[in-house]
């Protein structure tokens, strides 16, 4: 399962694209960052940011919040 984000607004609302397995089964998504990050956490997402502009931004804010040790900010597929 992959978050891959693809924007932030000024409020720091997520918006993200949640792909679960097959990249056929995707939903866009936006959640305020606290929701983001919970999501994340109890999917097992991987954060993916392909935009280079956005990533320090994404690393920034999800950084000081505690996260489960699988998500992780990469603009690479998830390693299985």
């Amino acid at each position: 399962m992959q978050a891959i984000v693809t924007g932030i607004t000024a409020a720091q609302v997520i918006e993200f694209t949640f792909v679960y397995g097959d990249p056929d089964l995707a939903v866009e998504l936006v959640l305020p960052l606290a929701a983001f990050c919970e999501f994340c956490s109890e999917n097992g997402a991987h954060v993916a940011v392909p935009d280079d502009r956005l990533r320090a931004s994404v690393k920034r804010l999800i950084s000081p919040i505690a996260v489960a040790p699988f998500v992780s900010i990469d603009e690479t597929e998830p390693h299985a």
